[in-house]
């Protein structure tokens, strides 16, 4: 067993209560993959098998007002990895998580979010 990871990002705006001001993030999205290895490769998932199923998902999410997107009325890190793992889990069914952060480099929030029962130990990518 082997985990990967590729990691994408994506601009956009959201609001959330009690703060209604709109303000505009960078999101880092990091998917984690696990499964046995490729013999000749090495890894579970080629990157350009994650890049054609989770780039249409991230482009659904980039220069958007967040809470716009159905699903995301409230777009919280939470509810945003949760959001990518539902409409990725499907087409990627070595996807063991989702990280994403968002904020500046040294005040940088976020989460890491699985639908499976497991412990996390990761961190989120770049970290």
């Amino acid at each position: 067993m082997i985990e990967t990871f590729r990691e994408f990002s994506f601009e956009a705006a959201c609001s959330l209560p009690p703060h209604q001001a709109l303000q505009r993030h960078v999101f880092r999205v990091c998917l984690h993959l696990q499964g046995d290895p490729d013999p000749v490769y090495g890894w579970p998932v080629s990157g350009g098998e994650v890049d054609r199923h989770a780039q249409p998902v991230i482009r659904q999410l980039h220069n958007r007002h967040l809470n716009e997107v159905e699903g995301l009325a409230l777009p919280s890190t939470e509810n945003v990895a949760r959001w990518i793992w539902d409409h990725l889990t499907s087409t990627l069914p070595a996807l063991a998580s989702v990280s994403i952060t968002r904020g500046k480099d040294g005040l940088r929030e976020g989460c890491v979010y699985s639908g499976r029962a497991r412990s996390f130990s990761r961190q989120p990518c770049g970290s």
